[in-house]
């Protein structure tokens, strides 16, 4: 029987559902793993960062006593000592009285928009400290891979190799604004040229500009971007970013007389560790890692080893291995996953998948030989209470192989505790010899690479595989 009532015609009378639930689902939401399980310093303080690496013993030992005595007297054990200014990394969120007022209960929004806006910054400051650790120091996001035309949408490649490279997509949101140059950092920025995020593409590796190509002035394939405000306008710009892993275990050796934060690498290798090459070599990413630790483990003499990849090489290694064994790890805060575990020369090396690690290149490393140091405590990703953004920086690390860990000490302890709990000294623990330095924060300092706070037996020196 017909009835005047109906869905259309009874529309005023029906009220709108709105779920009690919200879902938090962004690019940044949780800050990278190899982060998470390095250990953080929140007693930074002075003008600038300054550690000392100790890479050589004394070199007096002869048969001959007058030999060893001459020597002696002319010699000394060798160190570095690395002067890393702080940097900072504000986060500054505008909420309206008016949007205050009408979120301030479940009634008028899903949560309150002061906190939100607040937490959300907090979790996007992590993001920026994460993906410095994949970066020199020079703000690098990404290439320029595609023909410059009337287009709105890049084509993302690797910002050191020029390669196409999808894996940099997890560096953009939404929103950001960019700034462009010919290189890293050996030329100015495209002269007051800039542009904003307007689209983003996970999968494809692509981002959508809100000004066609042909518009920026001076734009051409292989330029490089960055975030604006942190890539001075120099043709020898300074670094306003922490100067990451791929700054501290480069991955072809610095030129000699180098000036890298007051010191010259070059006068002994374990200053920038191993280096890999997977790309000319025809070598399997399990066998770069393999080799790899094979060197953190017998000269390094690291103590325990975790690697870090990229998503896409991550799903490759693990289709490569038929009789997969998994290890839990355990970063700061509780935060656990459990991964896959490579074996070589007694090492268990647990194998992350890493979503700010590019495509071209992996890490090896100690955790416990890399400090990341803030002045005052740092944002995490998952926030909770507000606190002020931080300097962070990481020490020791290599790239795509670095620093082993015995596998007896996997064994017996497979979880590996929060860096927190530990008691020892900063800078104890550190076995390794690559120095890297990774730090942000909201107001705060880049720092350097770390010392060992004790003399002993050589530090690992780090390694790094580079895959194409």
């Amino acid at each position: 029987m017909p009835s005047g009532a109906n869905t259309t015609t009874a529309s005023n009378f029906i009220k709108r559902y709105y779920s009690p639930k919200m879902t938090v689902n962004t690019v940044s939401k949780v800050e990278s793993r190899s982060l998470n399980i390095i250990k953080h310093d929140t007693g930074g303080s002075g003008d600038d960062y300054n550690f000392l690496t100790m890479y050589g013993d004394n070199p007096s030992g002869s048969q001959d006593f007058n030999e060893a005595q001459t020597t002696g007297q002319n010699a000394m054990s060798g160190g570095a000592q690395f002067k890393v200014t702080w940097c900072n990394d504000f986060q500054v969120p505008s909420v309206g009285k008016d949007i205050i007022a009408k979120t301030k209960n479940k009634a008028g929004g899903w949560i309150p928009q002061l906190k939100n806006e607040m937490d959300s910054s907090l979790r996007y400051s992590a993001h920026r400290r994460s993906v410095a650790l994949f970066t020199t120091g020079f703000g690098e996001l990404a290439t320029v891979t595609n023909a410059i035309g009337a287009g709105f949408v890049i084509t993302l490649g690797n910002p050191r190799t020029g390669s196409v490279d999808r894996s940099v997509a997890y560096r953009f949101v939404k929103g950001m604004t960019l700034v462009f140059s010919a290189s890293i950092s050996g030329n100015a920025l495209r002269a007051g040229q800039s542009a904003k995020i307007t689209k983003v593409d996970y999968t494809a590796g692509t981002i959508t500009l809100d000004t066609a190509l042909n518009a920026i002035s001076g734009l051409t394939i292989n330029d490089v971007i960055f975030t604006k405000g942190d890539r001075q306008d120099s043709g020898t710009p300074s670094r306003l970013r922490p100067a990451g892993l791929p700054a501290w275990v480069p991955t072809t050796a610095p030129s000699a007389s180098e000036n890298f934060f007051g010191q010259d690498r070059t006068v002994n290798s374990f200053l920038y560790g191993w280096i890999i090459d997977g790309t000319t070599t025809g070598k399997s990413l399990a066998q770069s890692l393999v080799e790899a630790a094979n060197y953190c483990s017998t000269v390094g003499h690291a103590e325990r080893l975790v690697s870090c990849v990229s998503v896409d090489k991550f799903i490759e290694l693990s289709a490569s291995i038929e009789n997969k064994q998994y290890t839990q790890i355990t970063g700061r805060g509780g935060t656990g996953f459990k991964t896959i575990v490579i074996y070589a020369d007694g090492v268990e090396l647990p194998v992350i998948s890493e979503q700010y690690c590019p495509n071209s290149e992996a890490y090896v490393f100690d955790p416990g030989a890399i400090h990341h140091p803030s002045i005052g405590t740092r944002p995490t990703s998952t926030p909770r209470t507000a606190t002020r953004s931080c300097a962070s920086r990481p020490r020791p690390a290599s790239r795509s192989a670095t620093r082993p860990s015995s596998a007896s000490a996997a064994r017996t302890a497979p979880r590996w505790q929060p860096s927190s709990s530990r008691k020892e000294p900063p800078w104890e623990s550190c076995k390794s010899t690559a120095r890297l330095v990774v730090f942000s924060r909201t107001r705060s300092r880049s720092a350097g690479p770390s010392p060992s706070a004790r003399p002993g037996p050589s530090r690992p020196r780090p390694t790094r595989v580079t895959r194409g």
